[in-house]
C-alpha cells in the first residue's frame, strides 16, 4: 500500500515569511495539528500546535497583551518551525511511513515530489490504515 492512498492531498500550508499569527488561525480554524511550511511550492520545514504553544509569550506568566500581539504579528513561521523535515514521497510504502513514525517520533508526514508539497501523512490517517486493515481481516 501506498502514502498517496492515505495522505491527504494539497494540505493546509504557511509560507515560511508569514506571522505566526497566520499559522496560529490555520490550525485553529482547519482543527488540524500540522502544518508544512513552504517557500513557493518546495517544503522548507513543519511546526506544530505544540511549537506554536510553546513559543507564545505567556499572559500568565506576565506578558502583556502588546508583546503576546507583537510577536504573534512579528515573529515568523521560519524563526519557530523545525527546519528541513522528514518527508516522503507518494509512491512510498506505507510500511515505511509507519517505520519513520514510529522511529522518529513525528505527529505528521510531509508528502513531496522532489521538493513540490504534494501531501501530508498524520498519526491519524495511519489508524484510519490501521482500522480498514482490521476491519477487513
Amino acid at each position: 500500500m501506498k502514502a498517496s492512498k492515505w495522505m491527504t492531498p494539497d494540505p493546509k500550508s504557511v509560507e515560511a515569511n508569514d506571522p505566526v499569527k497566520t499559522a496560529v488561525m490555520l490550525v485553529v480554524e482547519n482543527r488540524i495539528r500540522h502544518l508544512p511550511v513552504v517557500m513557493g511550492e518546495s517544503l522548507v520545514g513543519i511546526i506544530s500546535d505544540r511549537d506554536l504553544k510553546r513559543a507564545m509569550p505567556s499572559i500568565v506568566a506576565g506578558a502583556t497583551a502588546e508583546e503576546y500581539q507583537a510577536f504573534m504579528e512579528k515573529t515568523t513561521v521560519q524563526q519557530i518551525m523545525t527546519a528541513d523535515p522528514l518527508a516522503c514521497a507518494p509512491d512510498d510504502d506505507l510500511v515505511d511511513l509507519v517505520r519513520e513514525f514510529c522511529d522518529k517520533k513525528v505527529g505528521a508526514i510531509p508528502i513531496v515530489e522532489g521538493e513540490r508539497l504534494v501531501g501530508i501523512v498524520t498519526q491519524t490517517d495511519m489508524m484510519e490504515a490501521f482500522l480498514t486493515m482490521l476491519e477487513n481481516q
